[in-house]
């Protein structure tokens, strides 16, 4: 990810659509499709176990020429401490990827998750080239990113497996504005450009 995308609080950086709707239509909780749903990230608490990365790969079944859907950057934050940070798509609000896809391999849908579907991808990297946060990735067959395990069989809404990997709870998932209540508003947004669903907590004195 480039660390200059990300604005850090003071810090400074050192599966298918049709799969997203069937999933959608039936398991899924009362107002999910229309409720945000995303990420926080506490950094106090990420230890770069790189559990989280490890479960993305094994539970999603991702080949071996498959980049891993969630990295972990290393940043110096304003103490000129170390930081870690774990983050997969930001499943922004205003999702560019979605807007100059020729193909319209890309939707967003319930719970917001941005999806692609690799049957129509035509491999153009036009994705690569608008997301600010250098998210999507290619493999042999298509352009490939975290739908928050939805081709594994997670309903939209409910926990992805990366965050259930996670020992030390610096991974959270879930509406927005409940994750913002759980931080008692003290989680910033991880960035400004196309309204990323990542928030961080841990960028303040």
């Amino acid at each position: 990810m480039g660390v200059s995308a990300l604005a850090v609080g003071g810090a400074v950086g050192a599966g298918s659509s049709a799969f997203a709707e069937d999933a959608g239509a039936g398991a899924n909780g009362p107002g999910v499709g229309d409720v945000q749903y995303g990420f926080l990230v506490d950094l106090g608490k990420c230890v770069n176990c790189e559990l989280c990365i490890e479960a993305c790969r094994r539970e999603n079944r991702l080949s071996d020429d498959t980049p891993d859907r969630r990295r972990i950057t290393l940043f110096v934050n304003a103490k000129g401490e170390n930081v870690t940070l774990s983050t997969s798509c930001m499943h922004c609000g205003e999702p560019s990827c979605l807007r100059v896809c020729p193909a319209g391999a890309i939707s967003k849908g319930d719970a917001g998750i941005v999806s692609v579907d690799q049957e129509r991808c035509i491999g153009c990297k036009y994705c690569f080239q608008a997301c600010p946060y250098e998210v999507p990735r290619y493999n042999s067959v298509a352009m490939d990113k975290c739908d928050c395990c939805l081709g594994a069989g997670v309903p939209a809404g409910e926990t992805p497996h990366c965050v259930r990997a996670c020992k030390f709870d610096a991974l959270r998932y879930g509406p927005l504005d409940e994750l913002m209540a759980q931080a008692n508003d003290a989680a910033v947004p991880i960035a400004q450009a196309n309204d990323p669903s990542c928030l961080l907590l841990g960028t303040r004195g």
